[in-house]
């Protein structure tokens, strides 16, 4: 093989590696959740698990958190208690959607997922179940938050449940 032929041939190969990352993109995932209490007259029966077993999770570092002053003031209020925060940083394709990120807080009792949706507009898919540690509950009562959202950028959405909920941030990483 001549060496101009080798030469086209990674070039060929370059071009077709960079235009398949293109749409590959950086973002940053902030969660909240918090446990809520205000009167509620639903009854919840779920007593096992629903969520999915998942065969992959997505391969995550984590992230600067920028969510503290909410955090913060969740804190400081009467009818919320916040127990979970943490931040990572996902690669999402265009018109895909990515593995999930796992969430798990055993002492907290929380376990479930959250994913990023990209196309012409970006969704978070999240699955979260939550079962109180209160003594005033069933003690196998699970609270589960399945939800698909589309979210903007930059801006803190707000999925909800009447026994918890859940703060989300997704950001562009540069």
């Amino acid at each position: 093989m001549s060496v101009r032929l080798k030469v086209q041939f990674f070039l060929l190969l370059f071009c077709c590696h960079s235009w398949a990352n293109a749409d590959t993109r950086l973002f940053q995932v902030e969660l909240i959740v918090f446990e809520q209490s205000a009167p509620t007259t639903e009854l919840f029966e779920q007593v096992e698990t629903k969520i999915a077993p998942v065969k992959r999770y997505a391969s995550v570092q984590l992230g600067a958190k920028t969510m503290s002053s909410q955090y913060s003031r969740l804190s400081r209020a009467d009818s919320y208690r916040p127990f979970y925060y943490e931040s990572w940083q996902i690669q999402a394709k265009s018109n895909r959607v990515s593995l999930p990120i796992h969430i798990s807080s055993g002492a907290q009792n929380l376990e479930g997922w959250i994913k990023i949706q990209r196309g012409s507009l970006l969704h978070v898919v999240a699955d979260l179940e939550y079962s109180p540690l209160n003594f005033d509950e069933p003690e196998d009562l699970i609270y589960r938050i399945a939800e698909k959202r589309r979210v903007l950028l930059n801006e803190v959405h707000f999925l909800d449940h009447p026994y918890f909920g859940v703060l989300v941030k997704v950001s562009p990483v540069e």
